[in-house]
């Protein structure tokens, strides 16, 4: 009865807290503007907070055949990866005076997972189609939670290689093997993403799931003391500056451990800042069209950033996105103001594809 109750709120909290997940993923690539600490920051969290609010919403559809679970992910999840890779294309050609992507290689790219300019977001959607989808065959198995148990201790692992998987597909730094160039290339973010995403959004599910984690996870939620934010805030950011900024324990298994430790503290946190914010349309709205800000986000950096260079060199207009600032003040001022003013301008964006283009944003299907 609890869950069930609880999964009620999600228009509430849990949109909310998409909203801020997707705030700090963009903010998070504004990486020429702002200040590295912050940067930093929103990158020990962020990817770990979607993946755990996807897990959370996750619902197994046993009533389903395993053939049309496929090619029910494959609507939510693959076919909108196609169509944000087009879009971004037709985009590229039309605002890129110079460097305009090769029809070929682009498209090439996209079915690989291999960024092309303004594309690197989208490893997001076939990596989310590979943990659901993987999640949900899992759970069809009697002994499912010992599979699960194998599955985390081994993503754990590679997490925790990942730089010296990455450093050793230098040694074929000029292959001409295609698959070894894709994973030599870009795979491996994709590859760590997937790895990622197992365990975050195994740990939204299991505390949704979960009689003693969701009780917890509520319990949590609902704590009304007046300095607990506060605390919970402090705990993250000395956690944060401690483990990852200071680097104790740095270049040992403790480190790994402890990123994880910073990884929760932020996901709680902001759960729990999603859960005492008062509802706004605008949260709400940007909350649950997450898809499309995740996409479109960099192009729409660069859009703004054009706008910025023909005000500033024209018109006199302040240079707020055109050169990296010396303070860290203004870098904050110009990361903060370009995810803001992305954010606003993606709710017209939003309002005209879920109009226009609905069948190509995975809806229709109910969850």
């Amino acid at each position: 009865m609890l869950i069930y109750l609880f999964m009620q709120k999600r228009i509430d909290w849990v949109d909310k807290a998409r909203f801020y997940g997707i705030f700090w993923i963009a903010f998070g690539h504004t990486t020429y503007f702002s200040p590295e600490i912050l940067i930093k920051y929103a990158y020990s969290f962020h990817l770990a907070l979607f993946w755990f609010i996807a897990g959370f919403v996750f619902n197994p559809k046993f009533k389903m055949a395993p053939t049309q679970v496929f090619l029910r992910n494959i609507y939510r999840y693959i076919i909108p990866y196609f169509f944000f890779g087009i879009l971004i294309y037709i985009y590229s050609i039309v605002i890129l005076s110079s460097h305009r992507p090769n029809f070929l290689t682009y498209f090439t790219n996209l079915l690989i997972v291999k960024e092309n300019q303004f594309t690197t977001p989208l490893w997001f959607l076939p990596a989310l189609f590979f943990v659901s989808t993987l999640y949900d065959f899992i759970l069809r198995f009697s002994k499912a939670k010992y599979i699960f148990l194998l599955v985390f201790i081994f993503c754990i692992f590679v997490g925790s290689q990942v730089e010296a998987i990455s450093s050793s597909l230098k040694l074929f730094e000029d292959t001409q093997v295609l698959w070894l160039k894709a994973i030599r290339s870009y795979s491996i973010l994709f590859f760590w993403g997937i790895t990622a995403g197992f365990i975050w959004f195994g740990l939204g599910y299991f505390f949704k799931s979960s009689k003693f984690l969701n009780e917890l996870l509520n319990s949590f939620l609902r704590i009304k003391k007046l300095l607990f934010p506060l605390f919970l805030l402090t705990l993250n950011v000395a956690l944060f500056l401690l483990f990852d900024e200071f680097g104790i324990f740095n270049g040992s298994f403790l480190s790994n451990f402890f990123g994880y430790i910073v990884t929760f503290s932020g996901i709680f946190l902001w759960l729990y800042v999603s859960n005492i914010t008062k509802n706004n349309n605008f949260m709400l709205y940007l909350g649950r069209n997450t898809l499309t800000i995740f996409t479109l986000h960099e192009a729409i950096f660069y859009f703004f950033q054009k706008v910025n260079e023909i005000l500033f060199y024209h018109f006199g207009f302040p240079d707020l996105f055109i050169t990296r600032k010396n303070f860290f003040i203004e870098e904050c001022i110009s990361g903060f103001s370009l995810t803001a003013i992305s954010l606003i301008l993606s709710v017209f964006i939003i309002w005209f594809l879920n109009k226009y283009f609905s069948i190509f944003l995975g809806k229709g299907i109910k969850s």
